[in-house]
């Protein structure tokens, strides 16, 4: 893969491909900068969703632009934080 710099993406002009790569980056902190996106397509939303990192599947439920489906499956999150982050129970 090419070396983006990992300012890429917060440009709101990042192409969804670019997106799509950087989704599945080693980082973490990449996957969250992804997950903070509001123009995602629902596959990207739901591969984050699904992330090892609860921080990223956290940043997936803040996003006001997460498909409903994909935020009730972040409810039920075996992460009491991704849980909070969804609006579901905590306990």
């Amino acid at each position: 893969l090419p070396i983006m710099p990992h300012g890429v993406p917060h440009k709101k002009s990042a192409p969804i491909e670019v997106m799509t790569l950087l989704a599945r980056d080693a980082n973490p902190q990449v996957r969250c900068s992804v997950a903070m996106k509001r123009k995602l397509t629902e596959d990207l939303f739901g591969l984050l969703s699904r992330d090892g990192d609860e921080t990223v599947r956290a940043t997936v439920a803040a996003n006001k632009k997460v498909p409903l489906s994909v935020l009730d499956r972040l409810r039920d999150d075996p992460s009491t934080f991704v849980r909070r982050a969804a609006g579901g129970p905590s306990a």
